[in-house]
């Protein structure tokens, strides 16, 4: 990740600050997650979660600092917008050398369309693996029958997993919810399809569409799904802390977890959760001067990838996460999400420690 040679951050302590937790992590497992018969082997069971808006090339690059034998996701990628628009193929899809392992996650309805996708990422970026979304809640999303809607057509699911597993060369694997809401709640039925279709993993989001991101997660349906399927097994949903993902693992017999919102302002979550559960060792927590490096890492590769303009205005909603624990905080939160320049990031975020150390 490139370094701003403009800021002033770094007299301020901020260019060597690191955050090693995967340096003291063993470099497999006793049990990998093998998928497909073990074509590809995970030496991690944490996964990055598919986030739209923030698991770019950037925000990965900054996980794999700590945490370089997790499976990563990509954003959702929609099929229609891979195949009719050049711009997808230029933004969203890329990756760098280090990006592996990764997960290219695919969204469609058009068992044509989202085959024509999924042909051209495996011949273009080689993926580790190819994900289904079949879970997102989002309106847009399952208003063009996409997503979580596909849950109601287990038919239409069915094809669109087939026509991508027999076409690509790479494990396909589906991310699903309990069901459409409280009253179709059909992840095992669901679950046993992706898997009779070709699927070599899924992942279940603890939660039904209905719900949304609302709390109550039913982590123990992820272990229900595990009994009744022959493949891995993701747990999905409110999966934060060291312990959380630990207490799933054990307790239900999945395979793994997945973090999404967890890593948001954090992206060195995945590794404390993985070296936790290989050592049983709870590393500490980053200090308020680490995770401002890893803000100012974040501003610096964007503005590197998208410009100053468009990359500073792009990290205005992810700046506030980084910014917490200390008085005052709130108003910087509030301040953050206003930057035009690197020039302001840097200024606030001199102020900020400036408060910090005197709180």
């Amino acid at each position: 990740m490139m370094m701003m040679t403009t800021t002033t951050l770094s007299k301020h302590g901020f260019q060597e600050e690191t955050f090693t937790a995967s340096m003291k992590t063993p470099e497999t497992l006793a049990s990998p997650i093998r998928i497909d018969g073990g074509k590809v082997v995970l030496q991690s069971q944490v996964v990055l979660a598919p986030m739209a808006g923030v698991t770019d090339i950037v925000f990965r690059g900054l996980v794999r600092k700590t945490a370089p034998q997790s499976l990563i996701c990509t954003e959702m990628i929609s099929s229609n917008g891979l195949v009719y628009s050049k711009k997808w193929d230029a933004h969203i899809l890329k990756k760098n050398s280090e990006d592996n392992p990764i997960a290219y996650q695919l969204a469609a309805h058009q068992e044509e369309i989202i085959t024509q996708a999924a042909i051209t990422i495996c011949e273009k970026h080689q993926p580790d693996t190819l994900d289904i979304n079949m879970g997102c809640p989002v309106k847009k999303i399952t208003g063009n029958f996409e997503g979580c809607a596909l849950m109601k057509d287990l038919d239409l699911a069915s094809r669109l997993i087939k026509a991508v597993s027999s076409n690509v060369n790479v494990p396909v694997s589906v991310k699903f919810r309990l069901g459409w809401d409280d009253n179709s709640k059909n992840y095992i039925d669901f679950g046993q399809m992706a898997q009779d279709a070709g699927a070599k993993l899924v992942t279940l989001h603890t939660r039904t569409r209905s719900q949304g991101y609302k709390p109550g997660v039913d982590w123990e349906a992820a272990g229900k799904l595990k009994q009744s399927v022959s493949i891995p097994v993701i747990a999905n949903g409110d999966i934060i802390t060291p312990a959380d993902a630990k207490f799933v693992i054990d307790t239900f017999g999945v395979d793994g977890v997945m973090v999404g919102r967890g890593t948001q302002g954090e992206p060195w979550r995945i590794a404390l959760i993985d070296h936790y559960l290989k050592t049983g060792e709870l590393l500490p927590e980053p200090t308020l001067v680490q995770r401002l490096a890893y803000a100012w890492q974040h501003v610096a590769g964007m503005v590197a990838y998208k410009g100053e303009g468009q990359g500073v205005r792009e990290m205005r909603g992810q700046l506030p996460w980084y910014v917490k624990g200390f008085s005052g905080a709130p108003a910087y939160r509030a301040k953050l999400t206003q930057v035009e320049t690197v020039a302001e990031v840097d200024a606030l975020f001199i102020e900020i420690l400036e408060i910090a150390n005197k709180s």
